[in-house]
């Protein structure tokens, strides 16, 4: 994306509240035309009131200075009111956009970023775009107005006088320009150092315990300082050069005052200009100047705001998942791969050319070494992610075809590396969903958490991620949860290996009873489920070297017999 690209998109964003805009510009102009009154007001204040001793006039005309005042404040209230909400729409709505699309990316995005580095980014993307429609911003739609009336009012006033004030303008334009390239480059590099930092920052509060184990914090504190002095030294730079930026503009504009006071005295005491229209002159000389600055900042502004904009947009053009939104009913059907492939890069097949069938109500464990491909198995099977070649059927339908909402309605995991939210034992196994107490219990019951519910109560708040279970408990939570959804195909993904003796008991004995109709696919190492499966599929190095039953496999040849009774 460019920067007129990165310019347009923001316009866009604009475009959403055009009519709260026009009514923010009438305000603005509005305000401003009677701002252009209030020098021709002061000059007559001064000539007419002060110097040619009319006590009325002056009273009149300093109430009506009051009067516009007045009637200004009002006006910038109702302006404020609009821009503020317009803000805030602009903030809520990118935010919403970003979580929505943030939940919907590949599960091969959050491999290559963490937390804590996402957050920032957009929190300081979001910050900077939302500044689009600072006040300054809107400011700058009526100073080609303001202007015009500025200068007309300097040439009624004294023609000269005018000329210098023009050539004012290209050397602050030049000046103004300078900055904002400087800006430019500061902020883009302040981006880059603050995502670096983001990046290690999630990083090493994920690996605390190893930086407590390996006894590593000064390490970690060294590189902190690193971090922390680089983004510093950056927000030094931007804050200094803003500094300057405001102290060269007033000091020109002081400089260009001092130059009309010193000619308007002399054409004053030369009696071609009364002290009045000095004053006036000079105010409508900042009417003129005053725009260039702010139309010019907004280059420095924009500066701030495009690299964001820039980010921002090219983190929604990340890909999501597939979700092509034909709808399947919840029912139980045949589940089969076709010449499966898969590979996170290009030429490094993770699985190669896959055939498994999982017959509609069929117990199947998958067994294999590490890095055989078992996991990518159930990563395809939920659509986590999507096969390189081949297809996944359910019943006549291939999956990729389906919405992804309605085929996830008909598959549970209970997963090794569950992940419970920071609630009460009962939402985390409910969802969402609503459920009688004495479900969820007898759901508890079955998964052998309910000796621990009686302890403590569905009540009970986990902790973040389940800080407060043991590993045997967050897998009967998540047991719980699928037996709760009742979704005709349950997979489990090493669900066991956490739990005691007692509680394997009675998650192998659910499936001749609760688990009896469904479709089950297991990723275990226990024999007790191995021997009770209908078949077994033996993965090895990505393919499928065998399958077929217990008894069948553990007397074909050495080689299997060594897998099968590794995994006893």
């Amino acid at each position: 994306m460019d920067n007129k690209e990165a310019v347009k998109k923001l316009l866009l964003l604009l475009n959403r509240y055009r009519k709260t805009i026009v009514v923010i510009v009438c305000c603005l102009f509005i305000s401003t035309g009677l701002n252009l009154c209030v020098p021709l007001i002061s000059r007559r204040i001064m000539d007419d009131g002060f110097i040619g001793g009319d006590k009325k006039l002056l009273i009149e005309l300093v109430l009506a200075s009051m009067a516009i005042y007045t009637v200004n404040s009002f006006i910038d209230i109702v302006k404020e009111k609009k821009r503020v909400d317009i803000s805030a729409k602009i903030q809520y709505f990118l935010s919403e956009q970003s979580f929505s699309h943030l939940m919907k990316l590949r599960v091969s995005y959050f491999n290559n970023t963490n937390y804590a580095e996402t957050l920032n980014n957009i929190n300081t993307d979001i910050n900077q775009m939302t500044s689009i429609a600072d006040s300054s911003v809107f400011f700058v739609v009526t100073q080609a107005f303001s202007m015009t009336g500025g200068i007309i009012g300097l040439f009624i006033i004294d023609f000269k006088m005018t000329i210098l004030v023009l050539l004012f303008i290209p050397i602050k334009c030049i000046v103004m320009k300078y900055f904002a390239k400087k800006q430019k480059q500061i902020m883009d590099d302040f981006i880059v150092k603050n995502q670096k930092y983001a990046r290690w920052f999630g990083d090493t509060v994920g690996g605390v315990r190893e930086v407590k184990l390996f006894n590593v914090l000064d390490k970690k504190h060294e590189e902190f300082v690193l971090n922390q002095n680089e983004i510093i030294k950056k927000q030094k730079q931007m804050n200094m050069l803003g500094q300057w930026n405001m102290i060269i503009d007033s000091i020109m504009v002081q400089f260009l005052t001092t130059l009309l006071y010193i000619l308007g005295a002399n054409l004053v005491f030369d009696l071609q200009l009364s002290v009045g229209s000095v004053f006036a002159f000079i105010t409508y000389s900042a009417y003129v100047t005053g725009p260039i600055s702010a139309i010019l900042n907004i280059g420095y502004l924009l500066s701030g705001i495009i690299p964001s904009t820039k980010r921002y947009y090219a983190f929604m053009d990340l890909e999501e998942e597939t979700d092509n939104g034909k709808n399947v009913e919840p029912y139980l059907n045949d589940l089969k791969m076709e010449q499966v492939s898969f590979a996170y890069e290009k030429d490094k097949d993770i699985l190669k050319d896959v055939d498994i069938l999982f017959a509609k109500g069929s117990k199947t464990a998958i067994i294999g070494r590490n890095g055989s491909g078992k996991t990518t198995i159930i990563n395809l099977l939920t659509r986590m992610y999507e096969p390189t070649r081949g297809k996944i059927l359910l019943g006549a339908e291939n999956i990729s075809e389906l919405s992804l909402s309605a085929y996830r309605s008909i598959v549970s995991v209970v997963s090794q590396q569950i992940y419970l939210f920071n609630d009460t034992i009962r939402n985390n196994i409910c969802l969402y969903k609503q459920v009688e107490d004495t479900m969820i219990e007898a759901a508890c019951q079955d998964s052998g958490l309910g000796d621990f519910i009686k302890e403590v109560s569905l009540d009970y708040v986990v902790g973040q991620n389940g800080a407060m279970l043991s590993g045997g408990q967050k897998q009967k939570i998540a047991l719980a949860r699928a037996l709760i959804h009742d979704k005709p195909i349950i997979i489990f993904d090493e669900a066991t290996s956490n739990t005691d003796a007692y509680s394997e008991q009675q998650i192998n004995g659910l499936l001749n009873t609760k688990l009896k109709e469904k479709t089950v696919i297991v990723i275990t190492h226990k024999k007790e489920i191995l021997s009770k499966v209908d078949q077994i599929v033996v993965l090895k190095e990505g393919m499928v070297i065998d399958t077929g039953r217990y008894g069948e496999l553990i007397g074909k040849d050495d080689e299997l017999k060594v897998m099968l009774e590794v995994q006893e």
